[in-house]
């Protein structure tokens, strides 16, 4: 089963007011941040635990629902449907270009002759 069969599953969950009150009662109760990494800052998704496809009456339960990352969504989503997690890890990825972006200066003449 892939990835986006399971996505057509919850599609049908996600969407309207009943959905937007329980996102944001998840959001509240797990302090805006991902509980596996507990990133803070950028898009957070609100994951079930155990998937509608297979538990489709947990659907609207809040305590089959966790606030992730896109990042560890993706790696969970990954393993529910038998696929490996990915291999590598985004934020560190992330922070490393950040942090190599940051120190970006110009090289020296002499520099430039040994690169």
């Amino acid at each position: 089963m892939g990835v986006t069969e399971w996505q057509r599953h919850s599609r049908r969950v996600t969407r309207g007011p009943r959905w937007k009150t329980l996102r944001m009662a998840v959001l509240e109760r797990d302090g805006f941040k991902c509980v596996d990494c507990g990133k803070s800052r950028g898009r957070l998704e609100c994951d079930h635990i155990l998937p509608v496809r297979t538990h489709p009456h947990l659907a609207y339960d809040p305590d089959n629902c966790a606030m992730r990352c896109t990042s560890c969504h993706a790696a969970k989503t990954h393993v529910e449907v038998g696929r490996a997690p990915p291999a590598y890890d985004r934020h560190g990825w992330r922070k490393a270009v950040n942090e190599l972006a940051a120190d970006n200066k110009p090289l020296s003449s002499k520099e430039e002759h040994h690169a």
